[in-house]
């Protein structure tokens, strides 16, 4: 990458750079894809997904508790019917 390129990154993000950190910033993006080249590069091939690593538990969906809707609304400062209240913050 060079310094036009940094400046038209930066300027998409919104991003504002010192003119002589622009330097600097392109000898680090540089770096970071140079190894991020060498990763793409690795062989992958006999490692395992994540799946398989560690396989998704599943378990039934059921109601244990039943409705705690009335217990959850004595703790509501201003309820209204089964609602909780919030003050008005936007004008």
């Amino acid at each position: 990458m060079d310094t036009k390129e940094i400046n038209h990154i930066a300027k998409l993000a919104r991003l504002k750079f010192y003119e002589s950190g622009v330097d600097s910033m392109a000898k680090d993006l540089n770096d970071i894809l140079k190894w991020m080249d060498i990763l793409q590069s690795a062989d992958t091939s006999s490692v395992n997904g994540i799946e398989e690593a560690a396989p998704l538990r599943q378990r039934e969906d059921k109601v244990t508790t039943g409705n705690l809707s009335e217990k959850l609304m004595k703790n509501a400062y201003e309820p209204y019917e089964h609602f909780f209240t919030v003050p008005k913050v936007v004008e």
